[in-house]
């Protein structure tokens, strides 16, 4: 799988060698939301990394929360993510290391916005099957689509939301998403974002809250900080994260 995964890198950068300076940066981490934009053309972006969750006491450390972009077209990206984690197995009363698998997705941008109307793009995931670690499996493709909005307010305020389904591989009803994310400009190279964000599945919802910053140490480079709880239950559903995000070929 790491051999797989370094070919894969080294292919989108071979590919990419003459990017063109045509999009500003953006990134799709911190926050469970989206934004609408997407990368420039032949950039290839990683974003990377770790978070712990509480989870009731047990914990789950996941070491290497991976997405790795690629500008297709002007607006079209490729994208290839995956988790390597390690939890708690109930069977062995120990701390195992795994993986959730790999996914594959394009993110689309429709509609630039003007005005009252928000920019509106699609992003659509496929849970690759037979990818993932024992027990963490899934035999079918399994999808997932939303749809993601952004209206600028202005210099320092813009409102995202997006909207979505997920399906599992299994099952044939979909676990619903919706979130609303405040981004705020503090300066010129930091950023702060505050988030709600639920989803509805056939088993039971989950309504949580997101926030965090984020800061530009180089042209390309961005460092970001988050934290998030379930407001149902957050002394035993919350969870940290640190990051970064780096546009590899400019």
């Amino acid at each position: 799988m790491k051999r797989l995964l370094f070919v894969i890198v080294a292919l989108f950068v071979a590919m990419s060698a003459s990017a063109q300076e045509q999009a500003e940066f953006t990134a799709d981490r911190p926050g469970a939301s989206t934004g609408p934009a997407v990368v420039g053309h032949r950039v290839v972006q990683l974003e990377q990394g770790v978070q712990y969750d509480g989870d009731g006491g047990a914990g789950i450390f996941t070491f290497s929360n991976t997405l790795l972009r690629y500008g297709l077209f002007e607006n079209m990206e490729l994208r290839l993510g995956g988790d390597g984690f390690i939890y708690m197995s109930d069977e062995e009363s120990k701390f195992k290391p795994a993986f959730s698998g790999l996914s594959l997705g394009t993110k689309i941008k429709c509609f630039e916005g003007r005005g009252a109307i928000p920019a509106v793009s699609v992003l659509a995931d496929f849970a690759l099957p037979y990818t993932a670690s024992e027990g963490f499996n899934t035999e079918h493709l399994a999808p997932s689509l939303y749809l993601l909005f952004e209206n600028p307010v202005n210099d320092w305020l813009s409102i995202g939301y997006n909207v979505g389904a997920e399906w599992d591989g299994s099952e044939a009803v979909p676990t619903t998403f919706a979130a609303l994310c405040f981004g705020f400009s503090l300066t010129d190279n930091l950023g702060c974002f505050a988030e709600s964000y639920n989803y509805f599945g056939r088993y039971g919802n989950i309504y949580a809250v997101d926030f965090g910053f984020n800061l530009m140490v180089a042209r390309r480079v961005q460092l970001d900080i988050a934290a998030n709880l379930d407001v149902c239950n957050p002394r035993q559903s919350w969870a940290v994260s640190f990051g970064v995000a780096w546009q590899i070929n400019r």
